[in-house]
């Protein structure tokens, strides 16, 4: 029995007791063909191993590898790493040395089903850096799965972890340890968004037909995710309000106005824009009052309106039907360079026509009251 019929046995013998997450396919003198992880077919690699000639003495293991799963960058950067494992090892049996070798980097590695998405985002928030201020930042914590994203936009900061499933991608990642100096209304705000995000990634909408929903698949949902939070931390302190044309945010998170009762407080409406409360009080209480109810006055649309995140194209089309007229889009990116055209819409003022009018009318006629006392008095 030469020296690769022996190893081929030992491979037969011993791939089980040291490859517990294992399954020989082939093994022969040709080809031998392992799969790891088997029993995860969301992590699943295939090691293709071929006995050169001069093999072990002068020439090492051929490796490699197929996966559905893993990038391309991260199977030519494992099969250079298991090459030169093996070329430490001339002389000797190296088949299950690569094989346990490919098994411990997937386990100490499990985000690795993610290397692509992750580079994206690191990719993302270099582009974005600005001289002299601290940029957002990327962690990755391969012990866990988790990766932990730190938004900075300003003096404003939003931490979240995403922690990815063994189940990656069919699963989406489940978003944890939220923590921020923004205002509650935008916490809550990228908390929930954030999620729903992810859902989507996985789950088909409610309205679909058989033959959608049988041609629906699970997508990647880290990039999508952790990119909303990303941009959306870094827009918030640049967002002037509609109404006033000045800065919703103070440039300090401390003297962000806390009380839901001041003017100042921050309030986001469903178009996603944001307002000081003081002044969508008063454009939501003066005249005019158009049939189809208000439209918000910003200079674009926004590029994360609710409108169609929870009420879907056709409600959007007819939130914006009375603005779109004005409302031209430009480089199909859907912000408008007249007025963003969405009815204004939000939890804590939902008003009739009717209803506004009347408050102004009654409005009025207090404040004509008062100067009639005044004339009278004078």
């Amino acid at each position: 029995m030469d020296f690769i019929e022996r190893e081929l046995c030992d491979i037969r013998n011993e791939c089980k007791n040291k490859l517990n997450h294992s399954r020989i396919i082939t093994c022969n003198t040709t080809l031998v063909r392992v799969d790891l992880l088997p029993d995860r077919a969301n992590r699943t690699l295939t090691v293709c191993l071929r006995f050169p000639a001069d093999y072990p003495q002068s020439s090492s293991i051929m490796v490699e590898l197929k996966s559905r799963v893993y990038s391309d960058k991260l199977l030519a950067e494992l099969t250079r790493l298991m090459d030169e494992h093996a070329k430490e090892h001339m002389g000797k049996p190296q088949a299950l040395l690569v094989l346990c070798f490919a098994l411990q980097y997937l386990s100490d590695n499990p985000l690795c089903v993610c290397l692509d998405e992750i580079k994206q985002l690191r990719t993302d928030i270099k582009s974005r850096e600005v001289a002299g201020n601290v940029a957002s930042q990327l962690k990755l914590r391969q012990r866990t799965s988790c990766v932990e994203l730190i938004a900075r936009g300003g003096h404003y900061i939003y931490r979240i972890t995403a922690v990815v499933p063994d189940d990656y991608p069919n699963q989406c990642v489940e978003m944890r340890g939220q923590e921020s100096n923004l205002p509650n209304v935008l916490v809550r705000y990228l908390n929930g968004q954030s999620r729903e995000i992810a859902r989507q990634c996985v789950e088909p909408p409610l309205r679909l037909s058989k033959d959608e929903l049988a041609n629906f698949r699970p997508v990647h949902s880290l990039y999508r995710t952790l990119k909303f939070c990303l941009e959306a931390t870094r827009d918030f302190h640049l967002e002037l309000c509609p109404i006033c044309d000045n800065p919703v945010l103070q440039t300090q998170p401390e003297t962000v106005v806390l009380d839901d009762r001041e003017d100042a407080f921050v309030e986001r409406v469903y178009c996603g824009h944001l307002f000081h409360q003081g002044c969508l009080k008063h454009y939501l209480s003066e005249p005019p009052f158009p049939k189809g109810g208000k439209l918000c006055p910003a200079k674009r649309r926004h590029p994360r309106s609710d409108a169609q995140t929870y009420m879907g194209n056709k409600a959007t089309a007819a939130l914006i039907a009375t603005g779109s007229s004005c409302n031209k889009l430009d480089n199909g990116m859907g912000l408008g360079l007249g007025v963003c055209g969405i009815k204004l819409a939000h939890d804590r003022w939902v008003l009739n026509i009717k209803t506004a009018e009347a408050r102004w009318a009654q409005k009025q006629a207090r404040q004509r009251e008062l100067e009639e006392v005044v004339d009278f008095l004078q």
